[in-house]
Formats: structure tokens, C-alpha cells, sequence
């Protein structure tokens, strides 16, 4: 470019001084023009610089420095793309430009309609999350929410109760020996050990996960239906040692044994009573006793008759008229005997009577 100096007038015989930014109003061109005294400069707009020497138009500061090349910390969070006379930013995605395009701001998604999520939305930097209340989960879009099925995702969720999915949530029903903590999430074991002291009555109680176990004394057991310790009837389920011929008396946590009658001992071992050795039988005077085990009979003795325990006198005589023949016959207790006629006499058995027997002298 030509920078012109003061012109020498010979007719004005002076120098007079020329203004290059009225002559020449582009001269500096992507800059404003100063007038000097028998020169100019240039201010030069941003992104350009005066030429070298007498260059002192302004030049793109690309045609010989390129912004995006003098640091590495031009538009973070994004690219830099040199222009003419400057650069600009072009933001990575979840950033926008600032208003001079020089640098990358965060988009905040979740101010613009909660960023597409259905019930939370988390910004962070360059992105965002959307997020769900409890008891729920993000479906696939990772928008959405939908509820979690607690009692299929964990079996045992309601140990020692029945789990039933409820929306957000789920709630346990407990079995007997549990029960519903407040929240009705959990089952807890009931202590019927610390409830009831007395659980067992006669045993001592331990407490297991929805029950408890009674550790009954000796004669006494759990049944089923009850709680706690019952009597254990040794006598009805035959766990006794009685003898067998002696009767089994159940008591409270024992039992004991009692020889039955016409038997005697402890109980565990019973011998036979001899009533007739020793005269304890009620047999009648007029009766023969006979022992046998565990007892005795009475048999009426001969020309008795009756039970044995009462006997009475058979007259013989009234009952045969004929049984002495030659002879009157005479009733005795138990018995009979004969009067012989005269010219008779008795046998040796005195029951019949025979005619004498005469020897020629």
C-alpha cells in the first residue's frame, strides 16, 4: 500500500498537510482510521492487527495466528472453530454457546418440561438422569417408571409371613408366631417364652423362630393341640411296669401300681393269695375251699348243697325212701343212717342193713 507524505505546493511556496482517512476512508479497512501528523494509523477491530511496516492496513489475525492453536483452554466442553477475525465454540452435547460464542455453558435439562422424566429429574454436568420414587424402577426409555414387584424379586422378602405387592410397595402378612412390624414389611418372631412365663407349667420353655419348645419334666410331655407340659398317662399308653395282675393308677408326673385282689406286693411284682391256707376266704363251715389264681371256691361239702358260701343239710332219707331197705332211715348232718328191723343189722358202711346169719350148733 502507498502511505503518501506532505506535499511541497512550489505556487503556495508551503507544505501543506494531507488527511488519509478523508482521502482514503477504507484504508485501514477492518479497522477505524487516526490521522497523524503526516501519517495515520489503524485501530483495528477485534481478530485482526496492523500489516508489518508499512502495512498498516488491518489484517486477519488468521492469516498468520490462528486463535484455536494459542490455547488449549478455548471452549471447554467443546470444539474450537476459528473464523475470520475470531472463533467461535461448537458445544459437545447437554452444553450451549454463551451469548459471545466464546465459551460452553450446561444445559440444565430438567427445567425444560423435567427433562422428559416421569417423576425425577437429576441434572449433572453435560447431562442429566431421571430417577424413580421407591418401590418403583425406570423402564427401558430410562423415563418412565414402573412398579417393582418386591415379592417376586426376593422370595423370602416376608420370612415367616405371605408377601403381597402393593403399588410402590408390598406389605407381609404374618403367620401365627409372628408379627407385622409397623411398616408391615418384616415379620418378627414373637417370644411366647417372655409373654407367658407360665407357657409350659411344668417344663422349661425355649423360645425358636415362630414357635417355642417346652422341656417337660419327667411324666410329663407336649401334646399336640395343647401347650405347654401335660400329665403323660403312662397307664393308657402302657409305658408302666405294673405286674399283670395289678392295676395301674395314673397321678400327676407319675403313676403307681396296686396288686389286684386276691394278689399281693408292690405293685411291680404280685404273688397269689392262698385264702384258704390262710383264712381269709368266707367259705361256709359245711364247704370245702379251694385256691386258685388270684381267688378261691367254695364247694359245699358232701350232703350239702348250695353255693359253697351257704351250704345246707340234704336229707337223703326224704329224698330215696328206699335206701334202707330193712330199716328205718335217719337223717344226720351231711349224711344219713340206718335203724335195722330186728332179725337185721347194719353193714359195714351203715348204710343198708342185712339179715343176721345164723350157724347151726
Amino acid at each position: 500500500m502507498f502511505v503518501q507524505r506532505p506535499v511541497f505546493s512550489p505556487m503556495m511556496k508551503m507544505c501543506v498537510h494531507i488527511d488519509e482517512c478523508v482521502i482514503s476512508p477504507d484504508v485501514c479497512g477492518h479497522g477505524t482510521c487516526v490521522n497523524t501528523l503526516g501519517s495515520f494509523q489503524c485501530d483495528c477491530f477485534p481478530g485482526y492487527e496492523r500489516g508489518f511496516m508499512l502495512m498498516k492496513n488491518c489484517l486477519d489475525i488468521d492469516e498468520y495466528v490462528n486463535e484455536c492453536e494459542l490455547s488449549s483452554t478455548l471452549c471447554l466442553n467443546g470444539r474450537c472453530v476459528n473464523v475470520v477475525g475470531t472463533y467461535q465454540c461448537s458445544c459437545n452435547s447437554g452444553y450451549r454457546m454463551t451469548p459471545d460464542r466464546k465459551g460452553c455453558t450446561d444445559i440444565d435439562e430438567c427445567t425444560i418440561e423435567n427433562g422428559g422424566c416421569e417423576v425425577y429429574c437429576s441434572n449433572s454436568e453435560g447431562s442429566y438422569s431421571c430417577s424413580c420414587g421407591q418401590g418403583y424402577t425406570l423402564t427401558p426409555d430410562q423415563r418412565t417408571c414402573a412398579d417393582v414387584n418386591e415379592c417376586e424379586e426376593h422370595v423370602d422378602i416376608c420370612e415367616g409371613g405371605q408377601c403381597t405387592n402393593v403399588p410402590g410397595e408390598y406389605h407381609c402378612m404374618c403367620h401365627e408366631g409372628f408379627m407385622t412390624s409397623v411398616d408391615m414389611r418384616t415379620c418378627i418372631d414373637v417370644n411366647e417364652c417372655d409373654l407367658n412365663t407360665n407357657i409350659c407349667v411344668f417344663g422349661e420353655c425355649e423360645n425358636t423362630k415362630g414357635s417355642f419348645i417346652c422341656h417337660c419334666e419327667m411324666g410329663y410331655a407336649m401334646k399336640k393341640g395343647t401347650s405347654g407340659c401335660t400329665d403323660v398317662n403312662e397307664c393308657e399308653i402302657n409305658t408302666h411296669n405294673c405286674d399283670t395282675h395289678a392295676t395301674c393308677v395314673n397321678t400327676p408326673g407319675h403313676y403307681y401300681c396296686s396288686c389286684s385282689d386276691g394278689w399281693s406286693g408292690d405293685g411291680v411284682r404280685c404273688a397269689d393269695m392262698d385264702e384258704c391256707s390262710d383264712r381269709t376266704h368266707i367259705c361256709s363251715a359245711d364247704a370245702e375251699c379251694v385256691n386258685t389264681a388270684g381267688s378261691y371256691h367254695c364247694r359245699c361239702s358232701d350232703g350239702f348243697t348250695g353255693d359253697g358260701f351257704t351250704c345246707s343239710d340234704m336229707d337223703e332219707c326224704a329224698e330215696d325212701v328206699d335206701l334202707c331197705e330193712n330199716g328205718q332211715c335217719l337223717n344226720v348232718p351231711g349224711s344219713y343212717r340206718c335203724e335195722c328191723e330186728m332179725g337185721f343189722t347194719h353193714t359195714p358202711n351203715s348204710k343198708t342193713c342185712q339179715g343176721l346169719i345164723f350157724f347151726p350148733h
